[in-house]
């Protein structure tokens, strides 16, 4: 008897146990309030989620209706059966759809939990002509295209004007949904008064650029506007009006079989220019100059542009910076541009030769290929000249001038005695000269060198910790300054150009080009790395005496030795 008891309890048990998993699962039914109606009409759609399960319906399910409104309401109910109190929720989403199209149309299932609803059909009639005649009295369309025959991916205007009275009163359609295509609307509305037939219109007009992606047979869709007659009342209630327009169709044609181009380019015009920084540009080796390849075009998108060849020199580096695009609208079309800025330095003397950019392009109006080209060109390329390298001419002056010396077979025992006399001359000088700078020397190496020292090589060194600070943090901005200041007390230069010059080293002039780059060139380098410009400076630095000033009085003191 108590093994019976033990097992009736937990029968029990196991009973409740699934009746509240159960009770827990989710329950969910779907419903309309009309399964037939017109076009022009609005059904109501209801799904109501009963239980713990928080889940909402995916709404984005639905394609064939517009959801023109959606609400959510939750609703909780409490019962007591046999002393035990059971809490039921309820979430409800009421939606308002509106058909896209005439047909047999589907609310598609949904799946909350493990619930999956049925499917619901609509039945969707077209609006009746007698309706649609004693509506247009109040509204009416006027839809035009600005050609029946396109190319894929060319533009086609298209445009929509809705006529009204001013008693009616509603919202303007939404721009077409059209599969395979890329739809942007034009510029501002358009509205306007006039008088049909003795009865003042309003209108509002808008207009959109069609890009259809894909040749057949393109249909935009009729347009549908609905919308209230009156202003309603105690007396008087408002009517609802519904008016349509008559669908189009356009033909897409494919691309042309005799275009040329690798990028396919329809348009109404294309224009391809270049300009330069200078104009006539001049090119010397390690200066900059900028060169803008500029695209512009009437019935394209900004998207569409063709991307160019990399410009490559063989004497020289380029920089591209990001193409900048550009696109507005008018009631014309869509009117676009492009541009891109590339950035030359030469390298080594010699020609820099550009050559030819060639964009085949389809002229829309003409029906025929065009070519918009940039002409090849050819520069020098100027090297730079230093005050201290002899030039090849002078050199040459140089060598035919000893040469007719030494060829003459004249007496020269007078230019002997003018020669010794400009020896004791120079002897003289070159001695008072030497007594004058040795005694500098002893009063430099006993009182003012000990404060030059102190002024100076502090100093020196303080800023070129800072450039070693800078330049191990990668700062360009502060990295250029410390080195112009170094600069300026290590060796008296008045820039960093002539910093680079009295070295004449290729890696300095490469160091401070790429520093100046990432301070001053349109596209700046946000990894600009001091660590290169560093150890050469430390280098530089270790290869000289550290009193710059008492090395240059010494070399003076002796003439045989010479500066690099």
């Amino acid at each position: 008897m108590q093994k019976e008891t033990i097992l009736m309890r937990c029968l029990a048990i196991i009973l409740i146990s699934f009746g509240l998993i159960f009770s827990s699962q989710a329950q969910v039914t779907v419903s309309t309030d009309r399964t037939i109606i017109s076009e022009f009409e609005t059904i109501s759609l209801s799904v109501t989620v009963t239980g713990d399960n928080e889940e909402a319906p995916d709404f984005s399910l639905i394609r064939d209706f517009k959801i023109i409104s959606q609400q959510q309401r939750s609703e909780t109910s409490m019962s007591i059966s046999g002393g035990k109190r059971a809490i039921r929720s309820t979430q409800v989403y009421n939606l308002i759809l509106e058909p896209k199209r005439v047909g047999k149309l589907v609310i598609p299932k949904f799946r909350i939990g493990r619930e999956t609803t049925d499917e619901v059909l609509i039945d969707v009639t077209d609006h009746s002509t007698k309706d649609l005649q004693r509506d247009s009295r109040f509204a009416f369309f006027e839809t035009t295209v600005d050609k029946t025959a396109a190319y894929v991916q060319g533009q086609i205007i298209y445009s929509v004007k809705l006529y009204y009275t001013s008693s009616v009163s509603g919202d303007f359609p939404d721009a077409p949904e059209i599969p395979n295509t890329v739809i942007e609307a034009l510029d501002d509305d358009i509205r306007d008064e006039t008088l049909i037939n003795g009865q003042r219109f309003s209108s509002l007009e808008k207009r959109y650029a069609i890009f259809p992606q894909q040749s057949g047979d393109l249909r935009i869709p009729r347009e549908k506007f609905r919308g209230m007659l009156g202003r309603g009342g105690f007396f008087n209630q408002a009517q609802t009006i519904a008016v349509t327009s008559n669908p189009i169709d356009v033909s897409v044609k494919p691309v042309p079989q005799e275009f040329t181009g690798s990028t396919w380019i329809a348009a109404d015009s294309f224009a391809l220019k270049e300009s330069w920084s200078k104009d006539p540009p001049k090119f010397k080796i390690g200066e900059a100059v900028s060169r803008i390849i500029y695209m512009e075009a009437d019935g394209l998108t900004k998207s569409q542009f063709p991307v160019l060849d990399p410009l490559t020199l063989e004497n020289a580096k380029t920089y591209v910076d990001p193409p900048i695009a550009n696109e507005r609208s008018t009631q014309e079309g869509i009117l676009s541009s492009n541009s891109i800025t590339i950035g030359i330095v030469p390298t080594q003397a010699g020609s820099i030769i550009f050559r030819e950019i060639k964009i085949p392009w389809w002229n829309t109006r003409t029906d025929r290929e065009e070519v918009a080209l940039i002409s090849s060109k050819t520069f020098e390329v100027e090297s730079i000249q230093h005050a201290d390298n002899p030039s090849t001419e002078e050199l040459s002056k140089t060598i035919r001038t000893e040469t007719v010396i030494t060829s003459q077979n004249e007496s020269v025992s007078w230019r002997l005695v003018i020669l010794i006399i400009g020896l004791m001359i120079y002897s003289v000088f070159s001695s008072l000269q030497w007594l004058r700078k040795n005694k500098e020397l002893r009063k430099l190496k006993a009182g003012p060198s000990e404060d030059l020292r102190v002024d100076q090589q502090p100093i020196e060194k303080t800023v070129f910790d800072d450039l070693r600070q800078a330049c191990l943090a990668h700062n360009a901005s502060d990295a250029h300054h410390f080195l112009l200041r170094w600069g300026r007390i290590k060796f008296e230069v008045k820039s960093l150009q002539e910093l680079q010059n009295q070295f004449k080293e290729h890696e300095l002039q490469s160091e401070i080009f790429k520093l100046e780059q990432a301070l001053y060139a349109k596209k700046r380098m946000s990894d600009w790395s001091g660590n290169s410009l560093l150890d050469l400076v430390i280098k530089i630095r270790a290869s000289l005496p550290e009193n710059i000033k008492e090395a240059s009085l010494i070399a003076e003191l002796n003439p045989t030795t010479k500066s690099l």
